[in-house]
Formats: structure tokens, sequence, C-alpha cells
């Protein structure tokens, strides 16, 4: 099956048949996913060594990185590549954002109280996304992520590594500096995230509109 995707008035085809589907990229994409389980499980289970969570999302991280490289370095872009990509990356920073919540690590010092909001918002945002890939995919348009939507990604990440909890009860003063600004860079990343999901509409209705017009 080939899929439309329009590019700044360019059309291209993404092939989505079953030869293609088991790629290096895909199968990142896929060990990405059964890294969230792990993360959560090391997170509440060892929470005196934490390092170990905060080294798989690491890891995930890094695959992010690496898929996208390969899908494109070894041509081997496909359909579920597009959609299950940033799916993996919603379930791994979605998880860990649930994780650092019970701790108020989401909020900056003082504003505990955003902390559900910044969680709860963007998972509204993020449920919002995958159920409009979705319908956008059933109406045979695969949607990419955008350069908003990639830098908010990595707001998050960096946010995340910043004010992820360190081993022990008593943080140092670095620490404390250190996770306050991830905390703002947080909620940074949120605004990003909700000017990504803008783009996101706009170029979904644009891209129905040039097939229209077709």
């Amino acid at each position: 099956m080939w899929y439309n995707h329009f590019s700044k008035g360019r059309q291209f085809t993404v092939q989505n048949d079953t030869s293609r589907l088991i790629t290096i990229p895909n199968l990142l994409t896929l060990f990405r996913i059964l890294l969230v389980p792990v993360f959560v499980i090391t997170y509440y289970e060892y929470p005196e060594q934490r390092y170990i969570s905060l080294a798989v999302f690491a890891l995930a991280s890094i695959t992010d990185g690496i898929d996208g490289y390969l899908a494109r370095r070894l041509d081997q872009i496909t359909s579920f590549g597009k959609l299950c990509d940033p799916v993996a990356d919603k379930l791994m920073i979605l998880s860990m954002m649930f994780c650092l919540n019970q701790t108020g690590l989401l909020a900056p010092e003082g504003m505990k109280w955003l902390n559900s909001v910044v969680l709860y918002t963007i998972l509204a945002k993020e449920i919002f996304m995958i159920a409009g890939g979705l319908l956008m995919l059933k109406k045979g348009f695969v949607v990419h992520s955008s350069i908003l939507g990639k830098l908010a990604t990595a707001m998050f990440c960096a946010a995340i590594i910043m004010v992820f909890p360190g081993v022990g009860t008593s943080p140092w003063h670095g620490q404390i500096v250190i996770q306050n600004a991830g905390r703002w860079l947080m909620v940074g990343a949120v605004v990003m995230a909700y000017a990504a999901m803008v783009f996101y509409i706009l170029d979904s209705v644009k891209k129905v509109n040039d097939a229209k017009k077709k």
C-alpha cells in the first residue's frame, strides 16, 4: 500500500508493505516502546538507584535519534515508522512524567499546583495528537513531525534529565539549582508542545485541501 505525503507543495509516497516493515529503524522504535515498562519498574523498584531508570531513559532517547538517522540514510522511511516513532516518544516521556509527578518535580518551586496541570495538559494533548494521526492515516495521509515537535521533545528530554531525582534524600546545592532550571524548562516544553500541535493541525488541513485540489 502507498500513502500520499505532501510537503511544501511537493508530493511524495511512503511505502507501507510488509516487506519493508521489518527494518532496523522500526526495530529500534519497537525496542524503545519495550523500554517503557523497564523504566517504570526500575524507577519504583530501585528508588535508591534511580540512575538505573535514568540510564534506561537516556538509552531510549539515543535510539530515537539513531532510528531517524538510519531511516533517512538507508531509505527505510515507512508509514509504520512515521506513525509509531512519535508514539514511542510520547509513551516514554509520559511514563517519565507520571513518575516525576509523584515527587512534585514537574513545576517550578512554589508552584506545586502546576505539577498536575503540566502532566494532564500534556496527556490531553498527546491523546489528541494520536487520535489525529490515526484519523489522517485513515484518510490516507501520514503527517510527519515538525521541527517544533522535535524541539519540544528535545526540551522535554533535557528538562526530565535536569529534574530527575538524585540518589539519596539530601540533594546538594548545585543539584537543586539544576532541578529548578529544569522545571522552568519543562513549562517551556509544554508551551512548545502546544505550538507544535497547532502546526500539526494547520499542516493536516493543508494536506487535505491540497489533495482535494489535485
